[in-house]
């Protein structure tokens, strides 16, 4: 493993930050992910689309075959944007179960819980789980931006078909990974096609007091990335790849002609100003998500075939050249009587699901072209130094 180390800034000398192992599981890792989901690495998983995490549950009830008991719990049972199905075990380095005995205790917790675990409890239970955080689920969900999911119900019925097919993700969470679980969790992965089996190891430094945490992923060979980029032909699969055709013909099925021309309109005026314009994977809702290379590789606006337009303000929360670009896009959006709640900005998903496209999009293109000009601009030492006229 390698060190971490601080540089003294006058003397240009450094001080090595020591590395300390998990004492108390719950507190330091349980509370841990409990209080900041992103430390199961969502762009170490899928660097293209980095995952973002929905809590379901914690302590979840995982029942015995032969009884229909709970007999068992895993710590943690997560979702993604995708609805897939994460089940998460904390495991000291010190505990002697994070060898072998750990990997059959969570296959056999996937092999069982989809027995029992339905949509309308999973949905239920997480309900109560973001109610203990002090949100509501349609919050959360706003948070981790479903792209196709109308409603909580249809995202945990997704939930549920992909438990009963076998599409879950299994993750091993440690303060350090012994040698013998890490080359288990490589092989499950390289076999498996459906299934992901990720160990995430979370480096726990202290300095001066402070206690400095940061996750690192195995398990993810480039071999076992191109398993997982296997087609999958599964007659129930609800995933679509978009096109601009196809993309277009939806939203001309949907939308009046004035409003289609509108958003084909805005789309070609992005590419004219070299955003790029990657499509989505809805199952019943088409969509592209506007990216500017120079600031993110996130999305910061998605365009949706219903004619909704989302700001993934709660998305764009990395670095501080992404974050200012959040903030500028808010401004803007602001500008052009698109209005955002103040009291939960900036961790929101604003949409706008009725938008006058005839009439907004030449604010929306000259949004564009303002944020074109800021971001080519754009200095961390002055990242307010360009103020275009706003629109009339």
């Amino acid at each position: 493993m390698s060190k971490i180390y601080r540089v003294n800034p006058d003397t240009a000398t450094t001080t090595e930050i020591p590395r300390v192992l998990c004492k108390n599981e719950d507190v330091e890792l349980q509370q841990l992910l409990l209080n900041t989901h992103d430390l199961l690495p969502g762009d170490q998983i899928n660097p293209e689309s980095p995952r973002r995490w929905l809590l379901v549950n914690r302590e979840m009830p995982v029942p015995s075959p032969s009884s229909g008991a709970d007999t068992w719990s895993v710590d943690f049972l997560f979702g993604d944007q995708d609805a897939t199905p994460t089940l998460v075990e904390c495991k000291r380095y010190a505990d002697t179960r994070s060898r072998r005995e750990i990997v059959g205790q969570m296959l056999e917790y996937a092999a069982n819980g989809h027995h029992y675990w339905n949509s309308t409890s999973l949905l239920k239970l997480a309900q109560e789980a973001q109610k203990k955080l002090n949100g509501t689920l349609s919050e959360a969900l706003s948070r981790i931006a479903p792209q196709e999911f109308d409603t909580p119900a249809t995202y945990f019925e997704e939930m549920e078909r992909k438990l009963k097919s076998g599409e879950v993700r299994i993750v091993f969470f440690l303060d350090q990974s012994p040698m013998e679980l890490r080359s288990i969790v490589e092989f499950l992965n390289r076999q498996t096609l459906h299934m992901e089996v990720l160990l995430v190891e979370v480096n726990n430094h202290v300095l001066d007091g402070t206690r400095i945490v940061s996750p690192r992923l195995f398990g993810y060979t480039e071999e076992a990335r191109a398993t997982k980029a296997i087609p999958q032909t599964t007659s129930d699969s609800l995933r679509r790849k978009w096109n601009e055709e196809t993309f277009f013909e939806e939203v001309r099925r949907r939308l009046d002609q004035p409003s289609s021309d509108a958003i084909f309109d805005f789309y070609n005026h992005a590419k004219r100003l070299c955003f790029n314009a990657p499509w989505g994977t809805g199952s019943h809702n088409g969509s592209f998500n506007l990216k500017d290379s120079n600031t993110s590789s996130r999305s910061f606006l998605s365009i949706y075939s219903d004619g909704r337009i989302v700001f993934n303000a709660g998305y764009l929360d990395g670095e501080e050249k992404e974050r200012n670009a959040r903030d500028f896009l808010k401004t803007r959006l602001t500008d052009v009587g698109m209005a955002i709640d103040e009291s939960k900005y900036p961790k929101v998903y604003p949409n706008w699901t009725k938008l006058d496209w005839p009439n907004k999009v030449q604010a929306l293109k000259t949004l564009l072209d303002d944020f074109s000009t800021w971001s080519a601009n754009y200095t961390s030492e002055s990242p307010e130094h360009i103020q275009p006229p706003i629109p009339a």
